[in-house]
């Protein structure tokens, strides 16, 4: 029996037949995350990319009418329809710093000798749906801490004095 199996494994040991469909089988689940995880990244950066545009369209606008008050309603409404998200996802402050401190009134003047900055920054911020349920695939290896969203931010900063 012995000589058996010892005669047996040397035809093994000289056998490389199915190795190739062996490691493809061990490769292809890494590969598989590899290219479901680079899908979700790139939606999440395209998304990033249109918040960030379409807050920069807003600040553009808000150069161009040059706010009189501190009021930017009316520029939420133009990044909501840019980024097309809830009003709730937008933030816009206009703001006025004197020497790099910032004011609590934009209305306001600056003390003598110091420089006077007027800003408006648009903020869109909005939890994005991951395109995969990465949560229900952590569960199968035993970890937890995975959302089934990711908060996605664009913003931009103006000055308009």
């Amino acid at each position: 029996m012995p000589g058996q199996i010892n005669r047996i494994a040397r035809k093994l040991r000289g056998d490389s037949r199915g190795f190739g469909a062996m490691e493809l089988a061990l490769s292809l689940p890494f590969v598989l995350f590899l290219c479901l995880g680079m899908i979700e990244a790139f939606g999440l950066v395209a998304t990033k990319i249109d918040y960030e545009r379409a807050a920069q369209r807003t600040t553009d606008y808000a150069f161009a009418k040059r706010p009189n008050t501190a009021d930017g309603t009316y520029l939420v409404t133009v990044a909501r329809a840019a980024a097309g998200v809830p009003a709730g996802s937008v933030n816009v402050q206009i703001f006025l710093e004197c020497n790099g401190t910032r004011q609590s009134v934009f209305t306001g003047n600056c003390a003598s000798g110091q420089v006077p900055a007027r800003f408006v920054s648009v903020e869109i911020r909005q939890a994005q749906p991951t395109r995969f349920d990465w949560a229900a695939l952590a569960g199968i290896f035993g970890v937890r801490g995975f959302s089934s969203s990711v908060l996605v931010t664009g913003d931009s900063l103006v000055r308009i004095q």
